[in-house]
């Protein structure tokens, strides 16, 4: 008589196609809350999941020419909307190819595009506290799952000294390129804005501090 108590053993897979067909996708999971935004006396419901590395990619690519603080703004709203997956009752992951194509109502000409696209332009003309709001809540998805995993590992297998030294210096490298773009920005904009004798002069300085350095 088979034991009740006795946990059942997965059913191993028939093949090796069997096997691989369940890797894909692993790791993707989707919010289990519906998110509910209020204003302007409209509601929103949405869903939200992480994404995987080729669609962060994508995001990255379609931000290139972007610098600075434009660049966050607009990478903030290409992956939002590629994280959606859930808006207002309807499901957008499990729409077929056909399906994804909607009018943009951001076109001034009716352009149809995918779902995807017309997202990253909703998104791109929402009020900049909701945006930031709804990013806020992708990035707690996100570091909850990470949390998750990382916690059924030994810090040990996760990384070496050797890793986390390189991984800050890469951080501060990072950090030090970011700040540097949004210092410039800020010095450009401040340059633009002085009249002609302040900015002659602010001209002397410069090129007394260069024949210096």
């Amino acid at each position: 008589m088979a034991d009740e108590n006795r946990p059942a053993t997965p059913e191993a897979p028939r093949t090796l196609d069997d096997v691989i067909l369940g890797l894909k996708g692993f790791g993707i999971e989707e919010n289990e809350e519906i998110l509910t935004f209020e204003a302007s006396g409209k509601t929103v419901s949405l869903r939200i999941s992480n994404i995987p590395t080729e669609s962060e990619l994508s995001a990255l690519l379609a931000a290139e020419e972007f610098k600075g603080y434009a660049w966050v703004q607009r990478i903030r709203c290409e992956l939002l909307s590629r994280a959606v997956t859930w808006v207002n009752g309807m499901s957008i992951r499990d729409l077929p190819e056909e399906g994804r194509i909607v009018t943009d109502p951001t076109s001034r000409d009716g352009a149809r595009a995918d779902i995807q696209v017309v997202l990253r332009n909703i998104f791109l003309g929402w009020g900049q506290e909701t945006v930031i709001t709804l990013w806020k809540m992708l990035m707690v998805h996100s570091d909850k799952i990470e949390k998750r995993m990382k916690a059924s590992f030994p810090e040990s297998t996760l990384m070496t000294e050797v890793e986390r030294r390189f991984f800050d210096a890469a951080m501060k490298e990072i950090h030090d390129a970011t700040k540097e773009v949004i210092e410039d920005t800020v010095a450009r904009t401040m340059e633009d804005e002085l009249p002609p004798e302040d900015r002659k002069e602010l001209d002397g300085v410069k090129a007394e501090a260069a024949r210096k350095a």
